[in-house]
């Protein structure tokens, strides 16, 4: 993963004329402002001969003089005035600003980039100056030197900017902690002291940014003077979690008290960028990975941070009760430093030792470059978890490249799991080195940190340097609009547990095979007219999940599935409860209910759900499926789907004349709620014949007059068992024709057939399997033509319906593990890479 790299010449640069402060006062210059204390009154200038741009001093109210900070007034001609005690050698020296300077001895902090004030003028906060003047008068003139120059930033775009960033190409150190040398004056570029090679501006506020104007808004940047003969890159964050980055062409000249103003930049991050999330916007701290000291503002600037992380341990606290995780990624301001934060479970004490307890100027509470993770070694407070929004940029399913840095805290005894919320896991590599991500070999992946509906891949710590940064790959399929990643600890109590996360993009990779080149069809229970070219159609998909899950309803429409196909439960009990629960989250997802799956009965339950039963048997599974279908009549379904026979032995009484009757009944009864009845086919007994089911059907429509018709609902793996079994030789295409234009619904599923048992796999289509596993209809490579005949000759335009189960396989690193995986978007990954491009394929040879 590269970032985006825009190649900007660099204008010549403008001289700062720093000259007499007879014109470099504050705004309100006639307002004197006198500043309080001291017996000595000196008058800040600057160095003649050097002036062009107006400084403002209002932007920075403090001076060091002689080490102790004094408010920087101005007198009735606007002059910049401090108060001074009276020193007794006479000598007076001046930092300004104060918060630039550090009480580390001889060292400074650049000030983050700033905006110019109104009227072309700079706040002097932007540039540390330096001067010294020996008086034993009461009142006296001091010159100030300027001790960097100012980097110059016109950036333009439709966005809201978080951050901007800029950093010496060559790895040289832009801004942070600097040596300096009284004696010279400068700054020392490259020294010792705990550079930060990096400087950034905080212009996210409490969240909203800053929106460049039309012609366009500078920032200005803080550099020590250097020949930055590599260039300078410069990077930008907005608030919707983009970035884009600018390399700046060298040599690139930058002298103390010039101004060099870039040519101009257009924000617009790339169309693969889902996510970034660098962490810019707190440019304060140290650096823990070289342990070098930091420096932090506020209550504790006067205590630089110190160069190691020794005493930091203990410092964990556990989160709140209830906190999920942490919400770094979501919150864009701290107001002040708690006594314990619920997300990022770490004490006051943790935030003093490296830098960072006065939050009031962070973006991001954050370790060097970094969002620390962390909590207790006791309980289960020690679960530091962090996760990203959703990608809301990633509109349609596609393949995405997640990309990140992860730092250990020393003695770190967990392992980091790294997945997608939503997505399948395709490939990672650590350090460029690959790691195995196959659910039947892979030691380094687990099932168990988040279901099987998701594969983790586990940073092993024991693996991983503590305290060096490793750089992390993970490629996914089936990344769409809902999908979110997660970084947790494995072990949740009783650990040790705190890491860095930073430098985190998404991007995508690639779309599917035939995005943009087909004709999606929204689902209608209107048949198609005859003869329609359906070489270029593509259905929506679609899964039978529970009504009870809620991402039955969160997820599903990101991919596409905005009809979805929940379940009723077996338990009537509940269903008041479900449906009520269904209905709100239909409301607040925007998804619509294309087919409800009514309950079926089993072979250890009462007869009551066999519509192929007869005399009371029938009777009662009628009144049952009756209450079924007014029940569900709030979620508006176009289907109800019922099973043609309960799952018990046959030849008592079971025929094709009761399954008729029946359906005529409970169809009249749909007919209430505006509903089509769909049966569904079985392996065995009543109706698993094409024929038979269909001539059942017909039946039932003609018994009566109805609004809506008796249809099919056809299951691919049902009526390939039945094949294999009774008429080898046949298959689900020759299934389907029969049934022709009585299809409404589809239960898309792979099967291995008959093979002495009755084998209901419901496997994903085209899975190879493990210990045996495979899917006949895809071995045989009947996916194609079934989709194609589906639209052209049964004239079907609803959803493609999948219905798949979780199937396990063995034990691989001492945990169960399945790669026939029941979720949307192994469903979507399914069909947009597999089953899709098999019709595409069979049409185009058509």
């Amino acid at each position: 993963m590269l970032a985006i790299r825009h190649t900007v010449c660099v204008l010549l640069v403008l001289p700062l004329l720093l000259g007499g402060c007879g014109g470099d006062g504050a705004d309100d210059g006639d307002k004197p402002r006198p500043p309080a204390g001291g017996g000595v009154i000196l008058r800040l200038k600057v160095a003649a001969g050097e002036s062009g741009m107006r400084w403002d001093w209002s932007g920075e109210p403090r001076a060091l003089v002689n080490g102790v900070a004094r408010m920087v007034g101005f007198d009735a001609d606007g002059v910049p005035v401090v108060g001074a005690d009276v020193s007794a050698d006479g000598l007076y020296t001046v930092h300004f600003p104060a918060d630039a300077y550090s009480r580390a001895k001889r060292a400074f902090v650049l000030p983050p980039a700033q905006f110019p004030v109104s009227g072309g003028s700079l706040q002097a906060a932007a540039c540390p100056m330096y001067g010294t003047v020996r008086t034993t008068g009461d009142a006296a003139d001091v010159t100030l030197s300027p001790l960097c120059g100012v980097v110059r930033i016109p950036l333009a775009g439709d966005a809201h900017i978080a951050s901007v960033r800029v950093e010496d190409r060559s790895g040289g150190a832009v801004s942070g902690l600097f040596p300096f040398d009284p004696a010279t004056p400068e700054i020392v570029r490259n020294g010792n002291s705990g550079n930060l090679p990096w400087v950034v501006l905080d212009c996210a506020g409490t969240g909203g940014g800053v929106r460049p104007a039309a012609s366009g808004t500078e920032f200005c940047v803080a550099v020590p003077a250097g020949d930055y003969a590599s260039g300078l890159s410069v990077r930008v964050t907005d608030c919707a979690h983009r970035s884009a980055t600018w390399d700046i062409p060298g040599p690139c000249a930058v002298a103390a008290g010039w101004v060099k103003t870039l040519a101009p930049l257009n924000y617009a991050p790339g169309e693969d960028l889902l996510f970034a999330e660098h962490f810019d916007n707190c440019v304060w701290g140290c650096d823990y990975a070289a342990e070098t000291g930091g420096y932090g503002v506020g209550a504790g600037s006067s205590v630089p941070s110190p160069a190691t992380s020794v005493g930091t341990e203990a410092a964990y606290v556990a989160k709140g009760a209830g906190t999920p995780g942490s919400a770094l990624f979501e919150t864009s301001d701290y107001n002040s430093a708690p006594a314990a934060s619920a997300t990022l479970a770490v004490r006051r004490d943790y935030l003093r030792n490296r830098g960072l307890y006065d939050w009031q100027r962070l973006f991001y509470a954050a370790e060097y470059r970094g969002c620390l993770c962390g909590g207790d070694v006791g309980g289960y407070g020690n679960r530091g978890i962090l996760m990203t929004p959703r990608m809301a940029a990633a509109g349609e399913p596609c393949c995405a490249e997640l990309s990140f840095r992860i730092c250990l805290e020393r003695g770190m005894e967990s392992d980091v799991a790294c997945m997608a919320e939503s997505g399948v896991l395709l490939g990672c590599e650590v350090d460029g080195m690959p790691v195995d991500v196959d659910v039947a070999t892979g030691t380094d992946i687990s099932q168990s940190v988040q279901g099987v509906t998701r594969t983790a891949v586990l940073l092993r710590a024991a693996k991983l340097t503590s305290g060096v940064w490793h750089q992390v790959r993970m490629s996914f399929g089936a990344v769409a609009a809902g999908s979110a990643f997660r970084f947790m600890p494995t072990v949740i109590r009783d650990v040790k547990n705190c890491f860095w996360i930073d430098d985190v993009e998404v991007r995508r990779t690639g779309r599917y095979a035939h995005a943009g080149d087909c004709v999606t069809v929204e689902p209608t229970t209107e048949l198609a007219a005859a003869g329609e070219d359906v070489s270029r159609l593509r259905l929506r998909p679609s899964a039978v999940l529970s009504m009870a899950n809620e991402t039955t309803y969160t997820v599903t429409p990101g991919y596409g599935m905005t009809w979805i196909c929940p379940s009723l439960s077996s338990d009537e009990s509940v269903w008041t409860r479900d449906i009520a629960f269904a209905e709100k989250q239909l409301a607040a997802n925007g998804c619509k209910v294309w087919c409800i799956h009514l309950p079926y009965g089993s072979t250890t339950a009462a007869r009551n759900r066999d519509l192929c039963a007869a005399g009371a048997d029938r009777a009662a599974s009628v009144a049952f499926f009756t209450r079924a279908i007014r029940a569900v009549a709030p979620l508006k379904p176009k289907n109800v789907l019922v099973h043609c026979n309960q799952t018990l032995a046959f030849g008592d009484g079971s025929s094709a004349a009761s399954l008729a009757l029946s359906l005529h009944e409970l169809q009249t009864v749909a007919d209430e709620i505006g509903a089509h009845v769909c049966v569904e086919n079985m392996s065995y007994g009543v109706g698993a014949d094409a024929a038979v089911l269909a001539a059942a059907v017909d039946e039932a429509n003609a018994l009566g007059s109805h609004r809506y018709e008796v249809r099919i609902a056809f299951d691919t793996g049902h009526a390939n068992l039945y094949l294999t079994r009774e008429q080898p030789g046949k298959t689900v295409v020759d299934w389907l024709r029969t049934a022709g234009a009585r299809i409404g619904q589809l239960h898309i599923h792979g099967n291995r057939g008959w093979n002495g048992r009755i084998n209901d796999d419901h496997l994903m289509p085209g899975y190879a399997g493990r210990l045996g596993y495979a899917d006949a209809i895809g071995r045989a490579g009947l996916w194609g033509e079934f989709y194609h005949t589906l639209l052209a000759e049964c004239r079907y335009r609803g959803p493609f319906t999948y219905e798949i189960s979780t199937r396990t396989f063995g034990t691989v690193a001492g945990e169960e593990r399945s790669d026939n995986v029941s979720a949307p978007w192994t469903i979507a990954h399914n069909y947009d890479t597999y089953l899709y491009p098999a019709f595409r394929e069979y049409a185009n040879r058509k």
